[in-house]
């Protein structure tokens, strides 16, 4: 009896998210547009764990085929990564799996909190994975008309590439959207009047370089686009070409602009994501509820390799040609909004629409 109980209050844990708030999270998943040409397709995390091993901050090896379930967990992981069994000898020394898998096998993992506060605040944030990052192809030299009079090299390759979209929900309406664009980002307003979300701030790129012998932190103001809008009635968001920044707009987006280098993000409606198909709900809250097949989540570590090559420029430009992979998805669950929300509630949504489908 007493082991019914326990199982009973750890179902309870993982799985009180409110019917509402389900269909919430359902009607307002994104489509996400993947450029084109790109090469490196998302996937699911199990995926990646049978093309990897964990390793210490030593590079040693910790576990050898990692799975969602065995997967080494806790606290103690948080100096471990997830390291390619075959070694990075080269910044692109691409590996098989680093392709991903096609749209419909991969998931979208969506981390929801409910704060059941006066406001009935939901917090909800998309994350997509993809087992590589292909950085930035850049001129260092002169570049004159499309054409590098000097080196073409590539800067900010990784493995392991999490990239998100949070949305903040009000008594049932959209309050705020924030936009995942690599290590920097920007939060959109819902505007009710116009049935879209209106820019309202945005992150700098932080880079560290070398000045006169001495560190230095470059701030470079990012001009993000001005709306994020509604497409069939969900927001639509855009994946950067090889690095899968999110973008609410298509087109071009230049973010570091340092001397000669500069560092663009291409998007546009290439092939479409229909997220809300592919959806993993889970509630944020105490590590140890995510048990079986969810014991994942509870890897503290990295999401790909720390051995870094071809560093000599990154004095210049703060980036090596291959760098760390990310944290995994723990991150994400403060949403990137105040935590906890404002006693009072945001501006109000009443005569708003309440579901995206009522914009179709």
């Amino acid at each position: 009896m007493r082991a019914l109980l326990l199982v009973v209050a750890v179902l309870k844990t993982v799985h009180c998210i409110s019917p509402e708030t389900k269909q919430l999270v359902e009607d307002w998943a994104p489509l996400v547009w993947l450029h084109s040409e790109e090469p490196f397709y998302p996937s699911t995390a199990e995926f990646h764990l049978e093309n990897v091993q964990v390793n210490n901050e030593n590079d040693e090896l910790v576990q050898s085929n990692p799975t969602l379930d065995g997967i080494v967990t806790g606290p103690e992981t948080g100096g471990y990564h997830l390291n390619t069994m075959e070694p990075m000898s080269c910044v692109n020394c691409f590996q098989p799996f680093f392709s991903g898998q096609s749209l419909n096998e991969s998931k979208v993992y969506t981390f929801v909190t409910e704060h059941e506060d006066d406001c009935s605040t939901v917090d909800v944030s998309y994350t997509f994975f993809y087992p590589f990052n292909y950085g930035k192809d850049v001129c260092v030299g002169l570049e004159e008309f499309g054409i590098c009079f000097g080196e073409v090299r590539t800067f900010g390759n990784h493995v392991g590439d999490w990239e998100k979209m949070s949305i903040r929900f009000q008594n049932g309406f959209p309050l705020r959207a924030y936009l995942d664009v690599h290590n920097f980002g920007a939060w959109y307003d819902w505007n009710g009047a116009t049935s879209r979300f209106d820019f309202a701030e945005g992150k700098p790129v932080r880079r560290s370089t070398m000045r006169d012998g001495k560190s230095d932190e470059i701030r470079i103001d990012v001009e993000y686009p001005e709306f994020l809008d509604l497409v069939g009635g969900r927001p639509e968001i855009f994946s950067a070409n090889g690095s899968h920044g999110v973008w609410s707009q298509p087109g071009k987006h230049t973010y570091v602009h340092i001397l000669t280098v500069h560092l663009d993000d291409y998007t546009e409606r290439g092939e479409n994501w229909n997220t809300w198909e592919h959806l993993k709900i889970y509630e944020t809250g105490d590590l140890a509820s995510f048990t079986g097949n969810d014991s994942w989540i509870n890897f503290g570590g990295l999401w790909g390799n720390t051995h870094k090559l071809e560093c000599e420029l990154d004095p210049l430009i703060g980036e090596c040609g291959l760098v760390g992979g990310p944290l995994g998805p723990q991150k994400y669950f403060n949403h990137d909004f105040e935590q906890p929300p404002p006693f009072m509630c945001g501006k109000s949504n009443r005569g708003q629409v309440s579901s995206p489908q009522d914009t179709m």
